[in-house]
């Protein structure tokens, strides 16, 4: 299996080697999101996944890694692979996975306003609502927290940030590097923002 990263668009951020991976794989797993992307995408050759066979994700990410295993497939996956991401789990499933890393969209973010991922001291995944109050916690002990929102949106969040009564400092970005991407730094701001958002929280001193 070939876990292969895109980064947060594609247009922009896939790599040659990611490009060499998509050409020769006959099965490949995505969203079909970003197959719609791909498809037809000119870099230095124009893509063409006709003659391949597509699975999306429709059941759990697990039950899908499971089903397509056998066939030695290449899973996509947005921004970096071993962030947060499908690469970490079907390194943990399978043997003789091997990871073509990508642009993050923590990277991206980051990048927007000049900072270094050294800067961030703790990262939650919100899958769940469970997870929002870690992200209260990382920040009131003063750790700069990077969010990605998966599953829960920045609302739920801000929200519970502002139940909790700690002020923060707030660099998102919903969509980056598309052409309707939103970068904010108000926590109010932030709850406007979809589940394609990624954070940077920091508490205000």
């Amino acid at each position: 299996m070939e876990v292969v990263g895109v980064g947060p668009n594609p247009r922009y951020f896939l790599t040659l080697e990611a490009l060499r991976r998509i050409e020769r794989a006959d099965l490949l797993v995505g969203s079909e999101s970003l197959f719609r992307e791909l498809d037809g995408l000119k870099v230095e050759v124009e893509l063409d996944l006709s003659d391949k066979d597509l699975v999306t994700w429709n059941g759990s990410v697990r039950s899908v890694l499971e089903d397509v295993a056998p066939r030695n497939p290449v899973v996509l996956a947005r921004g970096d692979p071993m962030y947060m991401g499908v690469g970490k789990l079907a390194s943990a499933l399978f043997e003789d996975v091997e990871v073509v890393p990508g642009v993050s969209s923590l990277q991206a973010l980051l990048a927007k306003f000049g900072l270094g991922f050294h800067e961030v001291e703790s990262h939650v995944n919100l899958h769940s609502r469970r997870e929002i109050k870690k992200v209260v916690e990382e920040v009131r002990a003063g750790r700069t927290t990077a969010v990605l929102f998966g599953k829960v949106r920045p609302a739920e969040l801000v929200d519970e940030l502002e139940r909790s009564g700690v002020e923060v400092e707030v660099l998102a970005g919903e969509r980056l590097w598309y052409e309707d991407e939103r970068l904010v730094r108000d926590l109010e701001d932030l709850r406007d923002l979809s589940h394609f958002t990624v954070a940077v929280l920091k508490r205000k001193d």
